[in-house]
């Protein structure tokens, strides 16, 4: 037995109730377990973004629905899926998060579930500044210098 929670599984099923595997996949990348987000989920969602099929916009609304959650966990997973995606997915995925306004205000993010969550709740708020950063340069520049291959 995995050690998702209820919640996540439950989350999980609704998904794949509606229909959209790439909702699931986040789901499934930023459950409640304090470990990484597997692989598996993480490749699922580069490919998903070489798909013209996919909708873009509607995979990072989900990856924002996950940063509003109260646990430090989902969150900082969301956090790591963005940018996992900004760094290794399509450009189409970048230049959908480049052209919003916001993407994670989480300038007052805080989980007070304990001690944990209260020491990790800074590095959250210090990693979604990044994210807004990378995205905004992408905006300024239109284009991601960090993809760029040493010696190309």
């Amino acid at each position: 037995m995995s050690g998702q929670t209820l919640t996540d599984r439950i989350a999980a099923a609704q998904y794949s109730v509606t229909g959209s595997a790439v909702a699931r996949a986040v789901c499934k990348a930023t459950t409640h377990e304090v470990m990484g987000p597997k692989k598996k989920h993480l490749d699922y969602l580069i490919q998903a973004t070489n798909e013209t099929n996919v909708n873009i916009p509607q995979m990072a609304d989900t990856l924002f629905e996950r940063a509003t959650n109260s646990s430090w966990v989902v969150v900082f997973k969301a956090l790591v899926t963005t940018h996992h995606l900004m760094v290794h997915g399509n450009e189409r995925f970048i230049q959908y998060l480049a052209s919003r306004n916001t993407l994670f205000n989480l300038s007052n993010f805080l989980d007070k579930s304990g001690s944990h969550g209260y020491d990790m709740s800074t590095f959250i708020r210090r990693y979604s500044r990044y994210l807004n950063e990378k995205a905004f340069s992408y905006r300024q520049m239109a284009f991601d210098f960090a993809r760029v291959k040493k010696g190309a």
